[in-house]
């Protein structure tokens, strides 16, 4: 799946190209565009790549990333389902930045709180955001291979217009 945005965010435009990788589901990239718009005022990576300076010492790629402006990373994003050993490794190697990982709903989110509160030292420092289950559902309905968002984005807010559909969303903190 390929999706060409054009996204009009808190004032703002960009367009953006989000392809997916050959592993990739429809609810993964929601959930990369999803993350794109949370982020959009970093003006986040959207195809990072491992040859990226900023990830010489992490050893993984994620799905997006913002910079700090000082040479860190300020936000690491993973989307749907990622391992243990990754979201472990990330946790120590990111000092300063936001380690958040965004889930299709609630009960993924929770489930996965679980197991980093018994495998992940210091995960209490990993953000957790999933979505209302229906809400996510209408998300990847509305979708297009050429969608328009426009809106506001700020905190878990999500405030938007997907092509003709009306968001008015509040990720849920797990």
């Amino acid at each position: 799946m390929t999706l060409r945005c054009e996204l009009n965010i808190n004032g703002k435009s960009r367009r953006i190209l989000l392809v997916a990788k050959e592993e990739e589901t429809t609810d993964h990239v929601a959930l990369r565009l999803a993350a794109a718009i949370l982020f959009f005022d970093l003006e986040p990576a959207l195809d990072v790549g491992a040859g990226d300076p900023l990830l010489a010492d992490v050893g993984f790629v994620p799905d997006l990333m913002a910079p700090d402006g000082v040479g860190g990373i300020g936000v690491w994003v993973e989307c749907g389902n990622v391992a243990n050993n990754k979201l472990a490794k990330v946790a120590r190697r990111i000092k300063e930045g936001r380690l958040v990982i965004l889930k299709e709903n609630e009960a993924g989110g929770r489930r996965l709180r679980e197991v980093i509160k018994k495998e992940v030292r210091n995960g209490e420092f990993i953000e957790v955001l999933a979505w209302p289950k229906e809400e996510f559902s209408r998300w990847t309905a509305a979708l297009r291979e050429s969608s328009h968002v426009f809106g506001e984005a700020s905190g878990h807010s999500l405030n938007l217009v997907l092509n003709e559909s009306a968001f008015d969303v509040q990720l849920i903190a797990c």
